[in-house]
Order: C-alpha cells, then structure tokens, then sequence
C-alpha cells in the first residue's frame, strides 16, 4: 500500500493529468486499427501490458507522443507506486523522450514530486520491491539526469537504511565504472562523469560494515585516467590474493 505522501503525490497527478486525451492514432501494425482507442477516452485503464508496451514505444508510432505521454502518466505512476511495473531499468520510456520539464508548471512540478516521493521512500525501505538499482536506472531515463537523485541520498540520514542501499549500489557499479564496462547508459557521457565523481566524495564516508574490505579502495580508483584506473584496479585485486 502506498505511503501518505505518495498517496498525495499521485493524487496531485492525477488532478493535472486525469482527465487529458491523447489521439487514438498510432501504430496499426503494432496495436490494430483498436488498439489505442482508449487514449481518446478520458480516465479509461490501458492494463498493465497494453500500459508498458505504449509507455516503452519509440514516438513516432504516434500522431502526439508528449500527448499519450501525459494520458498515461495516472496510470503509469499508480504501477510504479503499486510494484507492478515490468521492464524496471531496462528500457527507454515516453516520460523519458518528452522535454517534460518544459511543459507548463503544474505539470512538471507534479511529475517532478512524485519521483522525488518515490525515490526517497525507496532509498528509506529497507527491501524495496524492485531494488534500488532498478528504480535509479528507471528514474535516470525519467530524469535524463542523475543531480535529482544523488541530491536526496546524499540528504539520506547516516548510518540508516540509505547508507546499505549505497553501499551495495556502490559495490554494484563500481567494477563496470573502473572498466568503462557501463551498458544502458544515457547517450550523455556526463552523467556516467558526474556519477563517479559523487561516489568518490560520498561513498567512503558512508561504507560502516560493508563486507567487502577493498570497496573504498576501489571507489578511490574512479577519478584517475582510464588506462591508469584499470591498471590500478588490477594490482588492487592482485594484491588481495
């Protein structure tokens, strides 16, 4: 069940999208001459599977993508606070190929406030129902930013639940951020540089019982070149046998 402050977070979403239509006029091959009708009808449910597939889909299989962007996003939302959400961090999505932080006011802010919510009670669950690297990877495509989600862990009280979550984020990323190994990133490559920077200055500090006695050590590798990080990285695992 959702928490207070996501319940009025997609409340608030729901108040400035609800009632918005899109043109049922979209892809015939992918989704039948009927397909899309719903989008034309205000406040009608696309289900879980007919959702995902026109919230992933590329946008010039619509006459309006940013329209069937905005009708959906009720719906969408009400999944991602619900768990039910499928391909979690592993596709791009319409929210993502929209300039949403362009449209008018109301509704940025209301987008913007319920990734805040989500992402903040997400770092602060202790077994979110997705992970929290699913959720980054999902809320990186929502964003095309990373500044809004490292600004709220860095926030994140210490020594609780959001320092775990950083910890194993941490211990997740950094073998592919010291290889240059990263796959799915944004086109952006100063997202994947603002990325290793944040870790540098405040993954050590927050690492308090982590398993892995060299994962501050490896952190510490990010900010040198490529050849010499990798270099390093490899006479760091040599030398702890």
């Amino acid at each position: 069940m959702a928490s207070p402050a996501l319940t009025a977070a997609l409340r608030r979403v729901d108040a400035v999208f609800g009632g918005m239509t899109a043109p049922a006029d979209g892809c015939a091959y992918c989704y039948g001459e009927d397909g899309l009708a719903p989008l034309a009808v205000p406040g009608a449910l696309l289900g879980d599977d007919l959702l995902g597939s026109v919230f992933h889909e590329v946008p010039d299989h619509f006459a309006d993508h940013a329209a069937v962007v905005r009708r959906i996003l009720p719906e969408v939302f009400a999944v991602l606070a619900d768990g039910r959400f499928s391909g979690m961090g592993f596709m791009s999505t319409g929210l993502g190929r929209v300039a949403w932080r362009e449209w008018p006011a109301e509704q940025a802010s209301a987008i913007e406030g319920f990734l805040d919510v989500w992402w903040r009670e997400t770092l602060a669950d202790p077994a979110p129902v997705h992970g929290v690297n699913a959720v980054w990877e999902l809320s990186v495509d929502f964003h095309q930013a990373v500044a809004p989600l490292l600004d709220a862990w860095a926030a994140a009280p210490r020594g609780g639940i959001e320092d775990r979550h950083l910890a194993d984020f941490a211990d997740q990323w950094v073998q592919d951020l010291l290889t240059d190994y990263v796959i799915g990133w944004p086109a952006d490559e100063s997202l994947l540089l603002e990325l290793q920077a944040w870790l540098v200055e405040h993954v050590p500090d927050r690492l308090a019982g982590h398993p892995d006695p060299l994962l501050a050590r490896k952190v510490a590798l990010l900010p040198l070149g490529e050849e010499e990080r990798y270099a390093a990285y490899l006479e760091l695992i040599a030398s702890a046998g």
